[in-house]
């Protein structure tokens, strides 16, 4: 084979290669109980923007203050999404209070996990591992909502890391959630020497500035099997997001390899 059609073949493998890469959206989101809205609005407000994975925390199921409405179903309802899932982290107004997620993907497994916590919230770790086929490896998900007090944060911190270490070390994982602490913070240095923030793989000038009111976010595992395209926190003009939550639903774009 003549140099010339090696070269050539060289870039067209290259080229196959690189097509493999498949978008993923993955969405975190506190919606503050949907005291302010609803399921049905969140669903609508967040639909524009696609996401694949959709991470809630402060998530109201039949309670009171919610009208009696699952508001994960009806926000999955909207997004027209069959897969999701409630955990509980207590009872409240007649109905439950926790974290949930929705799908757009098939699942193999849910994982759930108790974090040490101080009062009556169980603060939960909850964990999606995606059908293999979707992506030809597996993926998981992680959502949590950690506890905001200085008091319980160290021992939080140390299961969390812990519970993340029981799968597979080349698992590609993503990490997602209300953590409660600033990019300031030890907390932060301490998660990202195993974690990579999607936020600064894309907005590298925003890193540990004291003006980085950051404490939603999606970190990666340490692979080279993602990267990120694009990241953001979504507080466009099509609507006024601080009457559906006191949170901004942050978003990130990967392309899985």
């Amino acid at each position: 084979m003549s140099n010339l059609k090696k070269i050539l073949l060289s870039l067209m493998i290259m080229g196959t290669t690189a097509s493999w890469a498949k978008e993923f959206k993955i969405m975190t989101y506190n919606i503050y109980g949907a005291r302010l809205t609803n399921g049905q609005k969140l669903g609508e407000s967040i639909k524009p923007y696609a996401p694949d994975f959709v991470s809630l925390q402060e998530v109201d199921k039949f309670t009171k203050r919610s009208n009696f409405k699952d508001i994960t179903s009806d926000i999955a309802k909207e997004l027209g999404y069959d897969y999701y899932y409630f955990k509980k982290s207590r009872d409240y107004d007649g109905g439950e209070y926790g974290i949930s997620f929705i799908s757009k993907y098939p699942l193999e497994k849910i994982y759930t996990y108790e974090l040490p916590s101080l009062g009556v919230e169980k603060r939960q770790i909850l964990i999606a591992e995606l059908a293999k086929k979707s992506f030809g490896k597996k993926m998981l998900i992680i959502n949590t909502h950690l506890d905001f007090k200085p008091d319980i944060k160290p021992e939080e911190m140390k299961s969390l890391e812990m519970i993340t270490k029981f799968f597979k070390k080349d698992d590609l994982k993503f990490l997602s959630g209300d953590l409660n602490f600033l990019p300031t913070t030890t907390y932060y240095n301490e998660i990202t020497k195993n974690w990579r923030d999607t936020y600064i793989e894309y907005n590298p000038d925003g890193k540990r500035t004291l003006s980085d009111p950051r404490i939603d976010y999606i970190f990666g595992s340490q692979s080279k099997k993602w990267k990120v395209k694009n990241s953001y926190f979504i507080n466009d003009a099509t609507q006024d997001w601080t009457k559906l939550s006191d949170h901004l639903p942050y978003m990130t774009i990967l392309d899985i390899k």
